[in-house]
């Protein structure tokens, strides 16, 4: 017998294929010139789309037995393979750079399917068995099977390894030009998408066109109704109520009549999250237990329990046997669950890094993905994943469908499955002070974007996480002498400079971290599960807000520290459990929070007691430079900012909070939050980005 066929092998995606076999690149049906290394660089990305690839094994691969200069060869290579793919460095849209990582390929890759291989080699077979007599032909026909098989097989590990065919992105439609904050899961019921529009005070229910224009308000009768779902033909949204989302209450299910009508309560326990069946029962979350009832709330039955883990974003399969959710157990990680929907076989699906976090998800109408957001912060981008598996369909791996500027925080699919509706965000804030004479926020810092600046002892300098990659900066209050702390990936929140204004504090989800002021490597004295740190007067001590790591079954709670620079040990503040965000009046006292957010209290060292300062509902604190005053803002509709003499504990509201947008920034690592400048004047970050709905179109394979 002759060799088969060879198989082509060739990958598409944006305008470019590439023909791996024949070593050529090719756009919109020209050729263009990409050889040698460079192209095998660019054929070894292709492999695993969507993972790292290590300088470490490209070296390997490509000159495993040869001294050459790699760091030289390898950039010389990406550049190459960027010219001719007319991307680059600093906005990527198909090789993306890791520092001291190694390299990826972010864009979706789809296989052009190659034809079967035939094998040349059959007609001599044919002639052969013809040829010999009765005797031979068993013996060449159980041949001829055998090399069928080894050829079938061939072919089909050949065409297991050539990458998948993935859905991609062909457009992007702006729908909402409102310039509104928006929130809460999108959903559509072919005609009209339904959005949540607001500030968190105040949300709204609104609904546009799938063909975009003006909006338009929905009367709910439901207090800050906050949707999580859609009955299967569009007759009601399924929402939950959060009259006061600065603090903590028990939200209550709700289905919502469309067009209009009186709205229903399901539940008024503790719901977490709420979805529809397709026959329109209730999936419910309540606490860490999973139950279904019927379509008005009642015949509530316990599907599963989740001991000690957070449970959120319910999902039903389109043919109503399938649930997936998102779970997140007592260490911070993350990971989409599916189980049947009588509550049996629980198992995995994906798992994401504890600095990353799940969105709410949707099913195709088909069944066969699975479409949700993940990233940090207000959001990032939507992932795809596969969900049907067996012999001739491959493994469940996440497939990253966007990577340019905007940010998602929600998705929905049409109807038709072609289109997704997503919350886009274009990030951008800007720092603003009270003003006490004009009674305004205005720009401060010249409107850097910027969120947390805080202020050294003397006025001089600021230290800031700039807004949104939160890398840490310092520069002198009057904005020069710029300098970059920290570099991305790392993420930095709560900085506060040393009483000396030598070093700044800061904390990230590895830990609590001093760098100095110059700049150079951050050091890490507290491991993770560390949440703010602040620096006692005489610049020695740290007070550290930590978490407790529950076993199963129990809540993790807060807890305080106090770090001593000198030493490097850590010790206890005596009976500090669930109390944090503490900062330091004098070097003899604390001010911390209770986890409840409805109570200030204050520590005093030289009687170890803690004592009451304030009741109420509050969001943010913070304490002027001088350490007299302690500022705080109120939460609701009447949001205020407020601050507390120390010397005879009077209170001075100072400015309502109603009128300002400021930004809410959700990363783990960084929430915004109010600060004083050196004249006492409170600090806030006004956001002046946009977050708009948009439709992707999708090719779905």
């Amino acid at each position: 017998m002759q060799d088969s066929a060879i198989i082509p092998q060739r990958v598409r995606f944006g305008a470019f294929e590439v023909d791996l076999r024949a070593g050529e690149l090719w756009k919109s049906g020209r050729k263009k010139k990409l050889t040698g290394q460079p192209f095998a660089v660019l054929a070894i990305l292709l492999e695993r789309p969507g993972e790292v690839i290590s300088r470490e094994e490209l070296q390997k691969r490509l000159w495993p037995d040869t001294f050459v200069d790699v760091d030289h060869n390898l950039n010389a290579a990406i550049n190459k393979i960027r010219e001719a793919l007319d991307d680059s460095s600093e906005h990527p849209r198909f090789v993306e750079t890791l520092p001291r990582r190694g390299y990826r390929f972010i864009a979706p890759v789809e296989s052009v399917q190659p034809e079967q291989p035939i094998p040349n080699g059959a007609r001599s077979v044919s002639s052969v068995v013809a040829a010999e007599g009765q005797g031979f032909r068993s013996r060449w026909l159980w041949a001829a099977a055998a090399g069928a098989a080894v050829l079938l097989a061939a072919a089909f590990v050949a065409w297991w390894r050539i990458p998948r065919a993935v859905p991609v992105v062909d457009s992007i439609t702006q729908l909402t030009y409102d310039n509104e904050p928006k929130t809460g899961r999108l959903a559509s019921d072919g005609s009209r998408i339904y959005f949540n529009v607001g500030p968190k005070e105040g949300w709204k229910i609104a609904e546009v066109s799938v063909s975009g224009g003006r909006s338009a308000l929905i009367d709910t009768g439901v207090a800050n109704a906050y949707i999580v779902g859609l009955a299967a033909d569009g007759s009601a949204l399924l929402a939950l109520d959060q009259p006061d989302p600065n603090v903590y209450q028990h939200p209550s299910a709700w289905s919502i009549p469309l067009p209009a009508g009186e709205p229903r309560l399901l539940s008024n326990a503790n719901v977490q999250g709420a979805a529809f069946f397709p026959d329109a029962r209730v999936l419910l979350v309540i606490g860490t237990d999973l139950y279904v009832a019927d379509s008005d709330g009642s015949n509530l039955r316990k599907l599963a329990s989740f001991p000690g883990e957070v449970v959120s974003f319910p999902s039903v399969s389109p043919d109503g046997k399938q649930i997936v959710l998102a779970k997140t157990d007592a260490r911070g990680t993350n990971s989409w669950v599916e189980l049947a929907a009588d509550g049996t076989g629980l198992h995995t699906i994906v798992d994401a890094s504890q600095d990353q976090r799940f969105g709410p998800g949707v099913w195709s109408a088909d069944g066969n993905y699975f479409v949700y957001r993940m990233g940090r912060g207000l959001g990032s981008d939507i992932w795809v994943l596969p969900m049907q598996t067996g012999i001739f369909h491959r493994s469940r791996q996440p497939i990253r469908l966007t990577n340019g500027t905007l940010l998602y925080s929600s998705v929905c699919l049409s109807r038709d499955g072609k289109q997704l509706f997503a919350i886009g965000t274009k990030p951008r804030g800007e720092v603003v002070r009270y003003d006490v004479k004009s009674q305004q926020f205005v720009p401060f810092l010249s409107g850097i974007s910027a969120i947390d600046p805080n202020f050294s002892r003397d006025g001089e300098w600021v230290a800031y996480s700039s807004y949104p990659d939160h890398s840490l900066w310092r520069s002198r209050s009057d904005g020069t002498e710029r300098r970059q702390l920290t570099y991305p990936p790392m993420a930095v929140g709560y900085p506060f400079i040393s009483p000396d204004g030598t070093k700044v504090a800061f904390i990230n989800s590895g830990g609590t971290y001093v760098v100095s002021m110059d700049g150079g490597l951050p050091q890490r004295i507290v491991e993770k599960n560390s949440v703010v740190a602040n620096w006692s007067p005489d610049g020695n001590l740290l007070v550290v807000m930590r978490w407790t790591e529950a076993p199963e079954g129990k809540k993790n709670r807060a807890y305080l520290q106090i770090f001593d620079s000198r030493t490097g040990k850590l010790s206890l503040v005596p009976d500090s459990q669930g109390i944090g965000g503490a900062l330091w009046i004098t070097q003899d006292s604390l001010v911390a929070m209770t986890e409840t957010g409805t109570k200030f209290v204050t520590f005093d060292f030289k009687t170890q007691k803690w004592s009451d300062l304030l009741i109420g509902k509050f969001t943010n604190w913070n304490l002027s430079p001088d350490r007299k005053y302690f500022y705080f803002t109120t939460g609701g509709a009447d949001a205020k900012v407020q601050r507390l003499r120390f010397a005879d504990r009077q209170i001075e509201t100072i400015a309502s909070l109603k009128d300002l947008h400021r930004v809410e920034d959700t990363a783990e690592e960084s929430r915004t939050q109010i600060d004083v400048a050196p004249d006492g004047s409170p600090v806030f970050t006004r956001d002046i980005g946009s977050q708009e709905i948009y439709a992707l179109n999708v090719r779905f394979p």
